[in-house]
């Protein structure tokens, strides 16, 4: 039987392509549901201004310079002779406040840090110094 080429017939919409994407999609939002529920927090509690102690021990002052020297209180120390003088226990017992020029070598910083942290200090601590 021969259809006729007049004869006008309902093509209708195909939504098969539209239930793809919305199949895709309800999936996409269930997978980003489930994983939203997996972050987690960690609790922490900041301590109030002014509810630290101060601390018993010896506190030094250790300045890292722009011209990559250092300056522990008055004496300036080359950058040759700072782990010399860390390992005769220049810090040993002590605490130490770490400062460091804003254009000073970021890299140099971390490795200062992680020799004075190395070198038997009590405690290390990283400061700025406020504008004057």
């Amino acid at each position: 039987m021969r259809k006729s080429i007049l004869k006008e017939e309902d093509p209708g919409i195909d939504l098969t392509s539209f239930i793809d994407v919305v199949f895709i999609l309800l999936v996409f939002v269930m997978l980003a549901v489930s994983f939203r529920k997996e972050i987690r927090s960690i609790p922490l509690e900041l301590p109030k201004v002014g509810q630290g102690q101060d601390p018993k021990g010896e506190r030094i002052e250790f300045v890292l310079l722009q011209d990559g020297n250092y300056r522990i209180g008055e004496e300036t120390i080359p950058k040759n002779i700072l782990e010399e003088k860390l390992k005769q226990g220049l810090v040993k017992g002590k605490e130490v406040r770490f400062f460091a020029d804003k254009t000073a070598n970021y890299e140099e910083i971390v490795r200062t840090l992680d020799l004075l942290g190395r070198s038997g200090a009590d405690s290390l601590e990283l400061a700025v110094q406020g504008k004057k």
